[in-house]
């Protein structure tokens, strides 16, 4: 009966120390909520920041959209990065607002079929003569992509939208007409004029000759088109990725660690690698 005692307590004790661990792990798992056009940067900073921090970061990437609405709606994670607006987070109740910090912002690129002249884009009078002489203007919509309030913005701070709203192909995810790509149609012309080009195929066929994406979503084919530049600031305000630590953070120092790691050197540095502006 001793031996059967002393058995139990040998067991009782490596279960309470696996669970202790076990508990200790989770503890020291951060989560991370992050719009999935930041997957290419985030993931070789993460890398870094767990190498150097032994911190454990679980990251789930979702629509640039949608991690602002998730977030609104009070489903942050311990550190949540949104898209601006951000009065939907900052309201939520989800998340410390003294926490928010500006990471990195998106930049909308101008983009030419590969061989076609650069038009200039230095300044706002030069963008608007480049966009008035264009054939065909693609950028995403914005009713439905953040990827478009750039372009959005900066056609409508130059007051051109009637004069090219014929030749704007504006481009969206939609499932009705294309399962998985993305569908580019001229607002125009009415719903016979949609096709299932994607912005980058229409510039590459010649249908689109100005594009206005996300420079980070466009780098990975770089060498299929003409990267003229970004546009400038005196024309838009880059779409800026906003971070913040949840209010029910199950590690806030950890949390904040993570946050404050984002501003480094190191990481600002691979996010203009991979198109995006620094934090300022």
């Amino acid at each position: 009966m001793k031996n059967v005692e002393e058995l139990f307590s040998k067991v009782l004790v490596v279960a309470l120390l696996f669970a202790g661990a076990v508990t200790a792990q989770a503890q020291s798992e951060i989560t991370l909520l992050a719009p999935s056009p930041t997957r290419r940067p985030l993931d070789r900073i993460l890398a870094n920041f767990q190498a150097k921090s032994g911190q454990k970061v679980k990251v789930t990437y979702s629509g640039a959209r949608t991690t602002t609405q998730m977030v609104a709606k009070g489903d942050a994670l311990d550190v949540s990065l949104v898209v601006a607006p951000v009065t939907g987070a900052v309201t939520s109740g989800a998340v410390i607002p003294s926490s928010m910090t500006l990471v990195a912002s998106y930049q909308t690129a101008v983009v030419v079929p590969k061989g076609a002249p650069k038009p200039d884009i230095s300044n706002a009078a030069a963008v608007k003569k480049a966009l008035l002489a264009a054939k065909a203007i693609g950028y995403e919509d914005p009713e439905f992509a953040t990827a478009g309030q750039g372009p959005a913005e900066a056609i409508k701070n130059l007051g051109i939208g009637d004069q090219i709203a014929s030749k704007s192909r504006l481009c969206a995810n939609n499932t009705t007409y294309s399962p998985g790509s993305t569908t580019c149609f001229d607002p125009a012309g009415g719903a016979g004029t949609r096709s299932t080009r994607t912005l980058q195929k229409g510039l590459m066929s010649g249908d689109i000759d100005i594009g206005l994406p996300y420079l980070s979503d466009i780098l990975p084919d770089k060498d299929k088109f003409t990267i003229v530049g970004v546009l400038p600031h005196d024309v838009y305000t880059p779409t800026g990725i906003v971070g913040f630590i949840s209010t029910r953070a199950s590690n806030p120092a950890a949390a904040k660690a993570l946050l404050q790691y984002l501003l480094s050197p190191e990481a600002q540095a691979i996010f203009k690698e991979e198109g995006l502006e620094p934090h300022k």
